[in-house]
Protein backbone atom coordinates (compact mmCIF):
# COMPACT_ATOMS: atom_id res chain seq x y z
CA UNK A 1 0.00 0.00 0.00
CA UNK A 2 2.44 1.98 0.69
CA UNK A 3 4.19 1.75 -2.93
CA UNK A 4 1.10 2.80 -4.47
CA UNK A 5 -0.13 5.95 -2.21
CA UNK A 6 3.51 7.59 -2.61
CA UNK A 7 2.65 8.86 -6.34
CA UNK A 8 -0.36 10.79 -5.75
CA UNK A 9 1.03 12.27 -2.65
CA UNK A 10 3.72 13.19 -4.99
CA UNK A 11 1.43 14.63 -7.96
CA UNK A 12 -0.77 17.01 -5.24
CA UNK A 13 2.83 17.96 -3.70
CA UNK A 14 4.11 19.05 -7.25
CA UNK A 15 0.82 20.55 -8.04
CA UNK A 16 0.40 22.62 -4.40
CA UNK A 17 4.54 24.04 -5.29
CA UNK A 18 3.12 24.80 -8.82
CA UNK A 19 0.37 27.08 -7.52
CA UNK A 20 2.07 28.49 -4.73
CA UNK A 21 5.47 29.51 -7.06
CA UNK A 22 2.83 30.85 -9.89
CA UNK A 23 1.33 32.89 -6.65
CA UNK A 24 4.67 33.94 -5.75
CA UNK A 25 4.92 35.05 -9.33
CA UNK A 26 1.77 37.33 -8.98
CA UNK A 27 2.40 38.93 -6.03
CA UNK A 28 5.98 39.12 -6.71
CA UNK A 29 5.64 40.40 -9.74
CA UNK A 30 4.18 43.88 -9.44
CA UNK A 31 6.80 44.68 -6.34
CA UNK A 32 9.71 44.25 -8.75
CA UNK A 33 8.37 45.68 -11.91
CA UNK A 34 7.49 49.05 -9.57
CA UNK A 35 10.47 48.87 -8.06
CA UNK A 36 12.78 49.07 -10.93
CA UNK A 37 10.49 50.29 -13.91
CA UNK A 38 11.63 53.87 -14.83
CA UNK A 39 10.15 55.75 -18.34
CA UNK A 40 12.02 58.90 -19.37
CA UNK A 41 9.98 61.78 -18.88
CA UNK A 42 12.04 64.21 -21.26
CA UNK A 43 13.27 62.36 -24.44
CA UNK A 44 16.21 64.49 -26.72
CA UNK A 45 16.17 62.18 -30.16
CA UNK A 46 19.29 63.00 -31.55
CA UNK A 47 20.32 62.68 -35.60
CA UNK A 48 23.29 60.41 -35.71
CA UNK A 49 25.03 58.89 -39.07
CA UNK A 50 24.16 55.60 -40.15
CA UNK A 51 27.92 54.70 -38.81
CA UNK A 52 27.31 55.33 -35.84
CA UNK A 53 24.41 52.69 -35.06
CA UNK A 54 25.67 49.28 -33.75
CA UNK A 55 25.46 46.83 -36.57
CA UNK A 56 22.77 44.66 -36.42
CA UNK A 57 20.65 47.53 -35.85
CA UNK A 58 21.69 48.99 -38.85
CA UNK A 59 21.51 45.76 -40.78
CA UNK A 60 17.61 46.00 -39.30
CA UNK A 61 17.00 49.00 -40.93
CA UNK A 62 19.05 49.00 -44.04
CA UNK A 63 17.40 45.90 -45.21
CA UNK A 64 13.73 47.55 -44.85
CA UNK A 65 14.11 51.17 -45.69
CA UNK A 66 14.01 50.25 -49.55
CA UNK A 67 10.28 49.52 -49.35
CA UNK A 68 9.27 52.45 -47.65
CA UNK A 69 10.96 54.88 -49.75
CA UNK A 70 9.59 53.42 -52.69
CA UNK A 71 5.86 54.29 -51.49
CA UNK A 72 7.16 58.08 -50.96
CA UNK A 73 8.33 58.25 -48.06
CA UNK A 74 11.65 60.91 -47.68
CA UNK A 75 14.16 59.90 -45.07
CA UNK A 76 14.66 62.40 -42.32
CA UNK A 77 17.93 60.70 -40.76
CA UNK A 78 18.58 57.83 -38.25
CA UNK A 79 17.86 59.22 -34.66
CA UNK A 80 19.30 57.80 -31.26
CA UNK A 81 17.00 58.15 -28.50
CA UNK A 82 18.86 57.29 -25.79
CA UNK A 83 17.52 55.26 -23.11
CA UNK A 84 13.87 55.75 -22.77
CA UNK A 85 13.60 52.73 -20.17
CA UNK A 86 16.15 50.86 -18.03
CA UNK A 87 18.72 48.40 -19.99
CA UNK A 88 18.15 49.73 -23.28
CA UNK A 89 18.78 52.01 -25.91
CA UNK A 90 16.27 53.03 -28.59
CA UNK A 91 16.94 53.82 -32.16
CA UNK A 92 14.80 54.95 -34.67
CA UNK A 93 15.01 55.72 -38.74
CA UNK A 94 12.60 58.83 -39.66
CA UNK A 95 10.80 59.56 -42.82
CA UNK A 96 7.98 61.46 -43.63
CA UNK A 97 5.81 62.18 -46.91
CA UNK A 98 5.17 65.39 -47.18
CA UNK A 99 2.33 64.69 -50.33
CA UNK A 100 0.10 62.61 -47.99
CA UNK A 101 1.08 64.49 -44.47
CA UNK A 102 2.44 60.78 -42.85
CA UNK A 103 5.51 59.26 -40.96
CA UNK A 104 7.09 55.98 -41.55
CA UNK A 105 9.74 54.40 -39.30
CA UNK A 106 11.69 51.65 -39.07
CA UNK A 107 12.20 51.59 -34.76
CA UNK A 108 14.62 49.23 -32.80
CA UNK A 109 15.42 48.86 -28.86
CA UNK A 110 18.21 46.96 -28.00
CA UNK A 111 18.78 45.36 -24.57
CA UNK A 112 21.90 43.22 -23.45
CA UNK A 113 20.57 40.15 -24.37
CA UNK A 114 17.85 40.63 -26.94
CA UNK A 115 16.45 43.24 -29.83
CA UNK A 116 13.28 43.78 -31.08
CA UNK A 117 12.12 46.28 -34.45
CA UNK A 118 9.58 46.76 -36.14
CA UNK A 119 7.95 48.98 -39.19
CA UNK A 120 5.75 51.55 -38.50
CA UNK A 121 3.29 54.32 -40.51
CA UNK A 122 1.52 57.24 -38.30
CA UNK A 123 -0.89 59.50 -39.58
CA UNK A 124 -1.95 62.58 -36.87
CA UNK A 125 -3.87 64.73 -37.49
CA UNK A 126 -5.26 68.73 -36.54
CA UNK A 127 -8.08 67.50 -33.92
CA UNK A 128 -5.30 65.09 -32.04
CA UNK A 129 -6.64 61.98 -33.26
CA UNK A 130 -3.50 59.63 -34.27
CA UNK A 131 -2.96 56.08 -36.39
CA UNK A 132 -0.33 54.08 -35.75
CA UNK A 133 0.21 51.02 -37.84
CA UNK A 134 2.60 48.70 -37.24
CA UNK A 135 4.59 44.96 -37.34
CA UNK A 136 5.51 45.09 -33.71
CA UNK A 137 5.02 41.54 -32.03
CA UNK A 138 4.55 42.89 -28.59
CA UNK A 139 1.45 43.10 -27.10
CA UNK A 140 0.48 46.61 -25.30
CA UNK A 141 0.56 46.37 -21.35
CA UNK A 142 -1.25 49.67 -20.61
CA UNK A 143 -3.84 51.88 -21.29
CA UNK A 144 -4.52 52.91 -24.78
CA UNK A 145 -5.59 56.73 -25.48
CA UNK A 146 -9.18 56.66 -27.03
CA UNK A 147 -7.65 59.08 -29.82
CA UNK A 148 -4.57 56.96 -30.77
CA UNK A 149 -5.24 53.65 -32.58
CA UNK A 150 -2.69 51.58 -32.58
CA UNK A 151 -2.58 48.14 -34.93
CA UNK A 152 -0.51 45.39 -34.67
CA UNK A 153 0.53 43.23 -37.42
CA UNK A 154 3.90 41.04 -36.62
CA UNK A 155 2.71 38.68 -39.77
CA UNK A 156 3.21 41.26 -42.58
CA UNK A 157 6.92 41.39 -43.73
CA UNK A 158 6.64 44.24 -46.41
CA UNK A 159 6.37 48.04 -46.50
CA UNK A 160 3.57 48.31 -49.35
CA UNK A 161 0.96 45.71 -47.33
CA UNK A 162 1.61 47.23 -44.33
CA UNK A 163 1.10 50.71 -45.99
CA UNK A 164 -2.07 49.29 -47.80
CA UNK A 165 -3.60 48.20 -44.41
CA UNK A 166 -2.59 51.54 -42.38
CA UNK A 167 -4.54 53.30 -45.38
CA UNK A 168 -7.61 51.68 -44.90
CA UNK A 169 -7.79 51.63 -41.12
CA UNK A 170 -7.07 55.69 -41.82
CA UNK A 171 -9.90 55.96 -43.89
CA UNK A 172 -12.02 53.65 -41.19
CA UNK A 173 -11.06 55.43 -37.82
CA UNK A 174 -10.07 59.25 -38.58
CA UNK A 175 -11.49 59.55 -42.53
CA UNK A 176 -12.82 62.99 -41.83
CA UNK A 177 -9.58 64.43 -40.09
CA UNK A 178 -7.04 66.35 -41.32
CA UNK A 179 -3.69 65.05 -41.75
CA UNK A 180 -0.44 67.25 -40.54
CA UNK A 181 3.30 67.19 -40.68
CA UNK A 182 5.36 69.81 -38.94
CA UNK A 183 7.29 72.54 -41.11
CA UNK A 184 10.59 71.23 -42.44
CA UNK A 185 13.54 71.09 -40.33
CA UNK A 186 11.27 70.69 -37.18
CA UNK A 187 11.18 66.61 -38.05
CA UNK A 188 12.80 66.01 -34.45
CA UNK A 189 11.07 68.29 -32.26
CA UNK A 190 7.48 67.33 -33.50
CA UNK A 191 8.73 63.18 -33.15
CA UNK A 192 10.11 64.54 -29.19
CA UNK A 193 6.75 65.77 -28.98
CA UNK A 194 5.15 62.74 -30.05
CA UNK A 195 7.27 60.71 -27.48
CA UNK A 196 6.97 62.58 -24.42
CA UNK A 197 3.10 62.37 -24.68
CA UNK A 198 2.97 58.65 -23.71
CA UNK A 199 4.27 59.26 -19.98
CA UNK A 200 0.96 61.80 -19.11
CA UNK A 201 -1.02 59.78 -21.64
CA UNK A 202 -0.45 57.01 -19.06
CA UNK A 203 -0.50 59.48 -15.70
CA UNK A 204 -3.92 60.87 -16.84
CA UNK A 205 -5.49 56.93 -16.62
CA UNK A 206 -3.65 55.90 -12.76
CA UNK A 207 -0.68 53.84 -14.56
CA UNK A 208 1.96 55.95 -13.88
CA UNK A 209 3.14 59.32 -12.07
CA UNK A 210 6.08 61.36 -12.66
CA UNK A 211 8.64 61.75 -9.70
CA UNK A 212 9.08 64.42 -7.91
CA UNK A 213 12.15 65.59 -9.77
CA UNK A 214 10.22 65.45 -12.80
CA UNK A 215 13.21 63.19 -14.62
CA UNK A 216 11.07 60.06 -14.86
CA UNK A 217 7.64 58.30 -14.91
CA UNK A 218 7.39 55.32 -12.40
CA UNK A 219 4.27 52.95 -12.67
CA UNK A 220 1.45 53.01 -9.70
CA UNK A 221 0.48 49.71 -8.07
CA UNK A 222 -2.36 49.90 -10.64
CA UNK A 223 -0.07 50.21 -13.54
CA UNK A 224 2.32 47.57 -11.86
CA UNK A 225 -0.04 45.13 -11.56
CA UNK A 226 -1.83 45.00 -15.07
CA UNK A 227 2.06 45.33 -17.03
CA UNK A 228 3.61 42.35 -14.75
CA UNK A 229 0.56 40.01 -15.16
CA UNK A 230 0.05 40.92 -18.96
CA UNK A 231 3.65 40.01 -18.88
CA UNK A 232 3.83 36.87 -17.30
CA UNK A 233 3.26 33.07 -19.40
CA UNK A 234 1.20 32.01 -20.30
CA UNK A 235 -0.58 35.44 -20.26
CA UNK A 236 1.80 36.92 -22.16
CA UNK A 237 1.45 34.06 -24.50
CA UNK A 238 -2.03 33.77 -24.94
CA UNK A 239 -2.59 37.46 -25.40
CA UNK A 240 0.36 37.67 -28.36
CA UNK A 241 -1.76 34.98 -30.16
CA UNK A 242 -4.92 36.56 -29.67
CA UNK A 243 -3.77 39.81 -31.09
CA UNK A 244 -2.24 38.33 -34.09
CA UNK A 245 -5.39 35.96 -34.54
CA UNK A 246 -7.22 39.38 -34.68
CA UNK A 247 -4.76 41.04 -36.81
CA UNK A 248 -5.52 37.82 -39.18
CA UNK A 249 -9.23 38.32 -39.34
CA UNK A 250 -8.83 41.78 -40.45
CA UNK A 251 -6.96 41.25 -43.30
CA UNK A 252 -8.76 38.67 -44.57
CA UNK A 253 -11.78 40.35 -44.03
CA UNK A 254 -10.64 43.60 -45.44
CA UNK A 255 -9.15 42.48 -48.70
CA UNK A 256 -5.50 42.42 -47.88
CA UNK A 257 -5.36 39.02 -47.94
CA UNK A 258 -1.73 38.87 -50.12
CA UNK A 259 0.27 40.01 -47.18
CA UNK A 260 3.51 37.24 -46.67
CA UNK A 261 2.36 35.69 -43.29
CA UNK A 262 5.52 33.42 -41.34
Amino acid sequence: MPETSGAPRTIVAGIVEGVAFAGAIFILGPIVLRATFRYKATVNPQLVPQEALPDDVRTFMTSRLPGITALGFQPVGYVSLGSMAPNTQAYMALLSNSRTAEWADVSVVKAPTKMRGYMEFITRCSDDSQVDTNTNSTAPVLFPSPTYHVFRFPQIKDAFTLYRAHRMLVQEKIGGSRPELPPHGQELSELKRRLERYGPRQQECGYMYVEADGQNYRLTWKGAILGAWRSIWPISTLRGWWMQNRSEVWLKSSGVAQYRST
